[in-house]
């Protein structure tokens, strides 16, 4: 059996018809794999042709700035993927004459670009042959071979890549992982699988053994913590909210925020409004104007918004010196999380 023949043949009858897909353009199909990390395609679809349209170019994009490409990816999560991108693009332009890198070994050498990323563009768009191993492909892999290993240790198994590497079709490589990503999205899936129409079937292991739901095998699955987020809503004058960035440690780093008290545990009001005190000197009311509970890959976030009315002498207090506001017309042009865009579109400031 030609195995990357078979899935090829299929591939050319099934493919997705993906927006990225209509070129080969290294900087584009760049974009499109640090989008799709840990985000499904449906969602990258969305914002894919509007980043493109915005920034056509690396050069383009290098030229820009952090908040205006942030704002860019408002709403896409993992926004640390934006600013590795942005500053890969500034190391291009800046200091590799713009020429973009072409193997895997070069690609794999830049903040943001792993080992998947590195092969997708380096085969893709160069023809090297390297296979770009995802979870997809490593299902449809462990489902074939009847691999008894879990994802983490395959990923770093020099064997592995060494067989499937043998396995690609060394005319086409991009289109082999490119067949590989979407038998493993449309057929090779994780519950419904479809082994009826698997142009591999009769070779696949797991499904001649009956036993394709014992694979891949499963790895420990991150436990779901909770935490307590309390925000305080500060207008200065009619038009001015009390704003701070966020530093690029853990989630919506580079974004914009409120001031905020973190807590693993949920507070009474008597333990929030002491600690507002300690490290704001402001007082709160008794209640929360408006709760929202959001939820991460591995956290969920229990978040409530208090109002604080400012007093004269605010500009005396510790909190002027660390924050800064913004004006009601200037939002727009900022980032900032989800909770903070819910909650600034119930006031019907955005």
């Amino acid at each position: 059996m030609n195995f990357s023949k078979k899935i090829i043949k299929w591939y050319n009858k099934n493919k997705r018809n993906l927006p990225w897909r209509k070129t080969n353009n290294p900087y584009h199909i760049l974009v499109s794999e640090f989008m799709l990390q840990q985000t499904k395609v449906s969602t990258v679809i969305r914002y894919y042709s509007k980043f493109i349209e915005k920034f056509p170019t690396i050069q383009k994009l290098s030229q820009s700035n952090e908040k205006s490409i942030l704002k860019s990816w408002e709403g896409l999560g993992y926004y640390f993927r934006g600013i590795n991108l942005y500053y890969f693009a500034k190391e291009i332009v800046n200091n590799k004459r713009g020429i973009f890198p072409k193997t895997y070994k070069n690609l794999i050498k830049y903040k943001g670009i792993g080992p998947y990323i590195a092969a997708s563009i380096s085969s893709i768009c160069f023809q090297e042959i390297v296979p770009a191993i995802d979870t997809n492909a490593y299902r449809v892999f462990s489902r074939f071979f009847g691999i008894n290993h879990s994802i983490n240790i395959i990923k770093r198994s020099i064997k592995f890549q060494f067989f499937v590497t043998k396995m690609m079709d060394s005319k086409n490589p991009g289109i082999f992982n490119q067949s590989i990503m979407d038998l493993g999205a449309m057929v090779c899936t994780i519950k419904k699988w479809k082994c009826e129409i698997c142009p591999v079937k009769k070779f696949c292991f797991s499904r001649n053994n009956h036993i394709v739901n014992k694979y891949p095998i499963k790895t420990k699955k991150k436990n779901i913590i909770n935490n307590f987020y309390y925000y305080i809503y500060i207008n200065k004058g009619k038009n001015h909210i009390c704003f701070k960035k966020r530093d690029y440690k853990g989630i919506w780093g580079g974004l914009y925020d409120f001031p905020l008290i973190k807590s693993k545990n949920c507070l009474n009001i008597d333990d929030l409004k002491f600690k507002v005190w300690n490290k704001f000197r402001i007082v709160i009311p008794n209640r929360s104007i408006y709760q929202i509970k959001h939820k991460l890959s591995h956290i969920n976030l229990f978040i409530n918004f208090f109002c604080y009315k400012m007093l004269k002498n605010f500009e005396n207090n510790i909190l002027y010196k660390k924050y800064f506001f913004i004006a009601y017309d200037k939002m727009k042009n900022y980032p900032f999380p989800i909770p903070i865009i819910s909650f600034l579109k119930h006031q019907r400031i955005l």
